[in-house]
């Protein structure tokens, strides 16, 4: 037969916050292990954290989070750019995020793609 209070306790024995479970010198060391370019995926392994989790952790600390979406100031600007003939390389460029990050916020935004330029002959 299963003993509630034995698992209840074992329930309070094990600190559910991320700040809690983790010292600062761990926190220090995953905060040096992102910069130093880590992926959240491998840290969020190696640590036993959500991505969530570490997302905050790292935000906490006023680490610059690698790859952000674009945010909607930035994609009305981005289909302004295109919409002038810009390249969605030259725009990603512009904005410091990747080729596909522009490509997917166009089309969410409804946005059609040109002919790719140049004949290929």
């Amino acid at each position: 037969m299963l003993d509630l209070r034995a698992s209840t306790t074992l329930l309070k024995q094990t600190p559910r916050l991320l700040r809690r479970r983790l010292s600062p010198d761990l926190v220090t060391e995953i905060v040096e292990k992102y910069r130093s370019g880590a992926t959240t995926p491998s840290l969020c392994a190696e640590y036993s954290v959500s991505k969530g989790g570490l997302l905050k952790l790292l935000r906490d600390h006023g680490v610059q989070l690698r790859c952000q979406p674009l945010s909607d100031e930035q994609i009305r600007s981005a289909a302004a750019l295109y919409e002038e003939g810009k390249s969605l390389a030259a725009i990603a460029a512009s904005f410091g995020v990747s080729y596909n990050g522009v490509r997917q916020a166009l089309a969410r935004e409804g946005i059609e793609r040109r002919p790719r330029g140049g004949s290929r002959r």
